[in-house]
């Protein structure tokens, strides 16, 4: 059994260091990851003592003390106008050394560009320790140092981070009479990386010879951002111009273990708490004069012992110390009652960070700027064209890249169905939606989203252009974007005859940059009716894990599924369908749970009679039914294709009037064309109970595909942007014109 903290969930991890300080054989080393944030490393030379996970904070959890007093306090005007608020810190320093005591603090080191802990024994040494440093603090080897100096009596006074301290709770195993922790209220440790690539941009590249987070010459008692340069001149940003503030308070470049911080509450593990006594004027109007007022919580008795000296023996240089009350001042201090949550978009952040720089990088990291805008049926009123879009996006998450779908307008300006709500409410709890607008407004996107990406499923058929325009055909993309078509459908394998049609689609599929299309018969549409050389690729539902279609399926309130049971999903019910439904569970045994359509329920719910029917099922039951069914029938393409994720049984009906390309495509691909029935040329008579399914050969193929799906994907990402090509596009004009007037011809001469 592995004694280590190799064990310990990565997001909880602090970087506290308490592990490498413990570790007696020096196994432990700590790395920066490509995000910049720091981690320990068990290396081989671990010897599996387990005193690593001894001191570990998350393996062992610091005790909290009991809710605590609070208090406004005010230092000197002139200690506080060199600190952050009120100058607590000061006194306690200089309290501490007044004793023969020794002051641990974070410093910046000499380039400003990271920030560490280190010791101070001299009043001198602690003017380096006031001021916020909002970026993650390194604690190097300051808990041996400190515990040396505990073991030989002297006075030690160690501040910082909550998790900083319990770090050094875990590695000391006790209390120290001579000991007095001091920590802050921590809105989160911070990217090292991500504050580089700041500090790179906010300093033009000049020397700095001084920075400060919260430099009172210029703002008093605020949160801004002030370089002073060695060529004597000086940059300032106020709170609302410093993007570094976006960053961390909107939870995009903190640690992962901030999202759940467990000592952002009120409770604390410190003998006395320091931070900002924000809004103290609701209090008392006395208690601001807005130069800085700390907050303090005294937690412990200790804590209280030197606080109250401090006030005693320094009290020249205190000038207010009132007791508050702390549900009051709590409510202007988020981090003493909940942890900074992570920003949704903020991997987005990270895989934009190299290249785009920190506030280039902010804008996707603060959902403001998106890789791709997702155009296609992912709004429609159907669970297939759900999920489908629902992978495509995930898989482009998965490569860093940050999505926002599209809304589609009709052309007359109607509403789109009812139902389609259930699935704007399933996306929009995992992706972001951008607003609604009309057809005449859909190229303000072209504003926020660096590209533009049509989805899966049948946007190229005749009836959806004389329903939408040419919107999915990404007539509304300016010039420029990079537009990608990922296995989109013509449906039933074939395209309008109208020849104002195919001009106008042909000229706008030719500016594409990458064209894939779902079925085979879509290569040859293409290439015949557009002249537009495209690839055929799997449907993207395939392409993701089933572990992230188990994790939707855990969100389903359906509870009562029978052990055994025969799954139909069915779009078009009709007595035929019924009939092969019945023969199937009657042959197997098996209990018939059946979800209709989406949209389809309303109107077809008396046409089905055999089994339960689960009405109003959200997208989260569909999959959960899939994922849970003993066997599967079906009308729909991606109904087979959640079978065959899951690798389940199934009968798939090949429904002719929706198109049945799509079926007898991942028939062919997959090796299990054996499964679709048509009717009525097949019909029940006919059907004779079917072998299983030899999963072991067709994920095989289904890995292939999906591996050529994404290849194409990443190609089609990386390729370059085609070039404008006014001359070609007129070119292109006159070849449909000259084909038209070819085949009026042929009709004439005929």
């Amino acid at each position: 059994m592995d004694k280590s903290i190799i064990n310990v969930n990565r997001v909880d991890c602090t970087g506290c260091g308490a592990c490498k300080v413990a570790c007696p054989v020096d196994a432990i080393k700590l790395e920066y990851d490509a995000d910049g944030f720091l981690y320990p490393l068990v290396t081989d030379a671990c010897i599996n003592c387990g005193q690593c996970s001894k001191s570990c904070q998350v393996v062992h959890p610091i005790e909290k003390y009991p809710t605590p007093k609070a208090y406004a306090f005010m230092a000197s005007q002139q200690i506080r106008e060199v600190s952050s608020s009120g100058g607590l810190f000061s006194l306690l320093a200089t309290y501490v050394i007044g004793q023969g005591g020794v002051v641990f603090g974070a410093v910046y080191a000499d380039d400003y560009r990271s920030v560490y802990m280190t010791k101070a024994e001299s009043i001198e040494d602690i003017a380096p320790m006031r001021g916020s440093k909002y970026v993650f603090c390194e604690t190097k080897d300051t808990y041996k140092e400190a515990k040396e100096l505990l073991d030989a009596g002297r006075q030690v006074l160690y501040t910082g981070t909550p998790c900083q301290l319990a770090g050094f709770r875990a590695y000391l195993g006790k209390d120290y009479d001579n000991l007095l922790l001091v920590d802050c209220v921590c809105h989160g440790a911070n990217s090292v990386k991500a504050y580089e690539s700041w500090l790179d941009e906010f300093t033009e590249g000049k020397e700095l010879k001084k920075f400060d987070f919260r430099d009172k010459n210029y703002y008093k008692w605020s949160s801004s951002a002030v370089a002073y340069f060695k060529d004597g001149t000086v940059k300032k940003q106020a709170h609302r111009e410093c993007f570094w503030y976006n960053g961390f308070l909107e939870g995009v470049i903190n640690r992962d273990n901030c999202d759940h911080c467990a000592y952002a509450c009120a409770e604390r593990i410190a003998d006395i708490t320091m931070g900002d006594a924000w809004q103290v004027s609701r209090i008392n109007k006395d208690y601001n004069d807005g130069i800085g007022t700390s907050l303090v919580l005294v937690n412990t008795e200790k804590g209280e012992t030197v606080f109250n000296r401090i006030q005693k023996e320094l009290k020249n240089l205190v000038t207010l110390c009132e007791e508050i009350p702390l549900e009051e001042i709590r409510k202007y201090n988020g981090n003493i009652n909940y942890s900074q949550k992570q920003s949704p978009a903020r991997k987005f952040f990270f895989s934009h960070l190299d290249e785009m720089g920190y506030h280039n990088a902010l804008w996707y990291g603060r959902g403001r700027r998106w890789d791709f805008g997702i155009v296609g049926w992912w709004f429609a009123s159907n669970y297939g064209s759900a999920l489908t879009y629902y992978a495509l996006a995930k898989q482009l998450e998965n490569m860093g890249k940050a999505s926002i779908f599209i809304p589609i307008p009709k052309l007359d300006g109607t509403p789109w169905d009812d139902d389609t709500k259930y699935v704007e409410a399933f996306i929009g709890k995992h992706f972001h939606i951008a607003k609604k607008r009309d057809k005449n407004h859909m190229h303000e996107m072209n504003h926020f989203c660096d590209a533009f990406m049509l989805g899966s499923d049948q946007m190229w058929r005749e009836s959806t252009t004389k329903l939408v325009g040419h919107t999915f055909f990404l007539d509304f993309v300016a010039q420029g974007k990079k537009k990608i078509a990922c296995a989109p459908s013509f449906g039933v394998g074939r395209y309008s005859k109208d020849p104002n049609m195919i001009m106008e689609a042909s000229v706008l599929l030719d500016s594409f940059d990458a064209v894939s299309v779902r079925e085979t018969s879509g290569v040859d549409i293409c290439r015949e009716v557009f002249g537009v050389e495209a690839q055929q690729i799997i449907d993207p539902i395939f392409w993701i894990d089933t572990s992230v279609y188990d994790e939707i399926a855990e969100q389903s309130s359906l509870k009562d599924l029978p052990e055994k049971y025969l799954f139909c999903y069915v779009l078009d019910p009709n007595d035929e369908k019924i009939k092969i439904a019945e023969r199937i569970a009657a042959e197997r045994n098996l209990e018939v749970i059946t979800i209709l359509g989406m949209r389809e329920a309303k109107y077809t719910r008396d046409k089905w009679t055999v089994g339960r029917i689960i009405d109003n099922a959200s997208v989260e039951d569909f999959v959960n039914a899939i994922r849970k069914c003993e066997y599967m029938f079906t009308d729909s393409h991606h109904g087979v294709c959640l079978a065959i994720k899951y690798n389940r049984n199934y009968v798939a009906v090949g429904n002719v009037a929706r198109g049945l390309d799509r079926f007898t495509t991942v028939g062919n691909l997959l090796g299990v064309n054996n499964r679709i029935i048509t009717l009525p040329h097949e019909g029940v008579n006919d059907y004779a109970e079917m072998p299983d399914i030899d999963y072991t050969v067709v994920n095989e193929k289904l890995s292939y595909e999906i591996n050529r799906g994404k290849t194409w994907l990443i190609d089609a990402i990386e390729r370059p942007v085609k070039p404008e090509k006014p001359i070609t596009t007129l070119f292109k004009r006159v070849q449909l014109l000259e084909k038209e007037v070819a085949k009026l011809k042929q009709k004439i001469n005929n």
